[in-house]
């Protein structure tokens, strides 16, 4: 039943804008020991497969080519003197737009599907024309003479801290506590243990070829996005894996209702206290729900100063239970300016911030009618509604009125709602130029009883 209006709109902006990102290749060891196959070859033939189509004839996915490679040198998974690679078209797919004639290097991984021997390749891979690969064939080309094993390093790097009011956090402490950390690597019945420089660089060298789980394991004062990574690694190849990590500051306590009682499944969050003259607009915000006993924690927060509570930066949802409170503070003020801030430095972990709340709201219902401007119903009408009380929310949810024009909102007294509605009648006219054929000015209701009235008149234009 909820959508957002702009949904559409912003599906087809998505589509238009998508393109292929990804990271770089890393060094020719890295791309060697992740590839299923490795080989020097020129393209002696190139084409594209059919895109698969629906009954209706509409393209469903996108299409690929299939390259054949005379190969001149095999350094892994390939055997002959062929090779067939697939790769995509080009452009948001990632393929790789190889010439006929040309040499290349040509690092390929295993593709889904299939009885899994179909290679693939693409620009997200080290693949590249011969002519300017001299540091990939100096590697490649020193394999056979180089010593048995695969070496598995990488770095810890600290992440900046987005908090927007940060406080004093040691730098020198900050720099030194990169030295030292655990990293694990285990597989193939093998566990290795190496600890970080001052750098935060690790290496561990002469493992055997396979699949490995790579852990960093942190202080509680740290955190990290991913803490295990896996790795597959050919023999005499490396993998390169690196963390990034950040503070973890964290924030935790119970919310109690006006008797004391645990509040369960209700959303809180923290925003920096700077922004607390407009809170909705604060740009550093974090969220939690609690559980069934109230219980809420924040975990990974930068070091800065926070206004705890609920109701801040959030765009409320209609079936959220927190919106049978007030917009409430930590410990327990309906002002941001009588709120307490909560300081929070590099690491640390602040307890027992319980969260009182004041009775809950009285519920609130809003029958609205949908009419034109003659008084006779829009049946169907399309309407859209949103939760205004703490300021513009931009989100609007939408459901349908009835034959009669007639609806019904759900809220709570002291809610402000803004209440939108549009006809269904088909658009008539030129889309690239754009005319509107109706226009309905908004309402606003603050609930003040159980029950509200709402008309919204739409006017015909053409």
């Amino acid at each position: 039943m909820l959508a957002l209006w702009c949904l559409p709109l912003l599906l087809v902006l998505a589509s238009l804008a998508e393109a292929c990102t990804c990271g770089g290749p890393g060094a020719p060891c890295e791309a060697f020991g992740g590839s299923a196959a490795v080989f020097v070859g020129t393209v002696t033939d190139i084409r594209r497969a059919p895109r698969k189509t629906s009954a209706e004839g509409e393209e469903l996915e996108w299409g690929m080519r299939t390259v054949k490679f005379s190969v001149e040198e095999a350094f892994s998974g390939v055997e002959g003197s062929e090779a067939q690679v697939s790769t995509g078209l080009g452009g948001g797919d990632c393929g790789y737009n190889f010439v006929r004639g040309t040499s290349y290097v040509v690092y390929a991984y295993r593709m889904s599907g299939g009885d899994g021997r179909r290679l693939g390749t693409g620009i997200c891979t080290r693949t590249r024309p011969t002519l300017g690969a001299s540091e990939d064939l100096a590697y490649l080309r020193g394999l056979a003479g180089a010593p048995a094993g695969v070496t598995v390093y990488g770095v810890v790097e600290r992440q900046p801290n987005p908090a927007p009011t940060p406080v004093h956090t040691g730098g020198e402490r900050r720099k030194a506590e990169l030295e030292g950390m655990s990293i694990t690597v285990e597989g193939g019945g093998t566990r290795r243990e190496a600890r970080t420089d001052a750098q935060g660089r690790y290496r561990l060298t002469g493992l055997s070829p396979g699949t490995y789980k790579v852990t960093l394991r942190l202080p509680d004062e740290l955190t990290t996005y991913q803490s295990e990574r896996e790795v597959n690694v050919a023999d005499r190849g490396c993998a390169a894996v690196n963390f990034e990590v950040s503070d973890n500051g964290r924030i935790g306590g119970r919310v109690l209702d006006a008797e004391g009682k645990a509040v369960p499944r209700l959303n809180v969050a923290v925003v920096g206290a700077g922004g607390y003259k407009n809170v909705e607009l604060d740009r550093y915000s974090r969220h939690a729900q609690t559980d069934e006993e109230g219980r809420y924690r924040f975990e990974g927060l930068s070091p800065g100063r926070y206004l705890l509570g609920i109701h801040l930066a959030f765009y409320p949802q209609p079936d959220d239970p927190t919106n049978a409170y007030a917009r409430t503070f930590y410990p327990g003020v309906a002002r941001a300016e009588e709120a307490e801030v909560l300081e929070l430095r590099a690491g640390e972990e602040l307890n027992g911030r319980d969260l009182r709340l004041p009775p809950r709201r009285t519920e609130s219902v809003i029958r609205g009618r949908v009419v034109w401007t003659d008084g006779t119903p829009v049946a169907n009408a399309a309407v859209s509604y949103s939760d205004v009380t703490y300021g513009d929310a931009k989100v609007g949810f939408i459901l349908n009125a009835d034959e009669r024009g007639e609806f019904t909102l759900k809220t709570y007294v002291g809610s402000v709602c803004r209440i939108e509605a549009r006809s269904n009648r088909p658009y008539v006219g030129d889309p690239r130029h754009f005319e509107p054929m109706e226009e309905a000015p908004a309402v606003t209701i603050t609930t003040a009883s159980p029950v509200e009235m709402a008309t919204i008149t739409i006017k015909k234009l053409r």
